[in-house]
């Protein structure tokens, strides 16, 4: 990795060696003195086409600028348009935060990683471009078939491409458990749609708990209503914890109307204590 802490202490140096002010040198690279400012003192590093400009107006090679080494030679065979050779991941890792996402893409297609190579990871997720990545998780899913083979880069995947995917997974497997490693990044819309069909075509309610805490409100409130309908009290709680307080409210006052406050147990934790206490109120008078 390169030490920003370096870097920045040899732009200072070279800045200082031709006699410009920090202000100066930001002017001539059309940036704030801030970013300048920020290299030298190590808290962040200039970017590819900015250290070419910097080799210009120090004189020096980009190499001297960033220390020599092989993760050197790579920017510069990148800035010079050279034939790169084949770099390793890590060390593409490395040097990513200061290139252009064509340019990381650039070292990847011609690094040893094969088109479905699952260790890549989100580490170079945030440098890639939004095609390529989903590209990339699209050859990991053909060629594993499950969503755990794109879960540290799923945050960086289109919602698209996961929610057609999704579908096709879910319809294969006949499980919505296939869904776990992505069901933060689907959309309630279409999760509402797959417990639909899913309940539909299974008619068991048990099912759909994995994915339960990440469909809407309302479609759990009508799942609530459903079990409360078909198991009571017991079957609504099941469901409880992810629907909506007017709902259960109006379950337990029915199920206090027709059977009773010791129907009413499995609910407790759910509910407003004020529907038991005007229960009991009305009781008492």
């Amino acid at each position: 990795m390169f030490d920003m802490q370096q870097v920045g202490s040899r732009i200072s140096k070279l800045r200082k060696s031709i006699g410009i002010t920090q202000t100066g040198l930001a002017d001539r690279l059309g940036i704030s003195f801030q970013a300048v400012s920020n290299w030298e003192r190590g808290v962040s590093m200039p970017d590819i086409s900015k250290l070419k400009e910097l080799s210009e107006i120090f004189g020096v090679t980009v190499d001297e600028i960033l220390g020599g080494g092989t993760h050197s030679e790579l920017v510069r065979e990148l800035i010079e348009k050279q034939p790169v050779r084949k770099a390793t991941r890590e060390e593409i890792e490395e040097i990513a935060p200061i290139l252009h996402e064509a340019q990381v893409e650039t070292l990847l297609n011609g690094s040893d990683r094969c088109e479905a190579d699952i260790d890549m990871g989100a580490s170079l997720a945030p440098y890639l471009s939004q095609a390529y990545i989903d590209r990339y998780a699209l050859s990991l899913l053909n060629k594993y078939n499950t969503f755990r083979a794109i879960g540290r880069i799923a945050p960086f995947v289109s919602t698209s491409v996961l929610e057609e995917k999704a579908a096709e997974l879910v319809k294969r497997s006949g499980s919505l458990d296939v869904l776990e490693p992505v069901m933060p990044f689907l959309s309630s819309e279409l999760l509402d749609r797959l417990a639909d069909a899913f309940y539909e075509k299974n008619g068991s309610l048990s099912s759909l708990s994995p994915i339960l805490p990440f469909i809407s409100t309302a479609k759990c409130n009508a799942f609530t209503e459903l079990a409360y309908r078909e198991h009571g009290p017991a079957g609504a709680a099941q469901l409880a914890p992810f629907a909506g307080t007017e709902t259960l409210n109006r379950i337990a006052a029915e199920t206090l109307e027709k059977e009773g406050i010791a129907a009413l147990t499995p609910l407790l934790p759910f509910i407003d204590s004020r529907i038991l206490e005007d229960f009991l109120n009305n009781r008492t008078h």
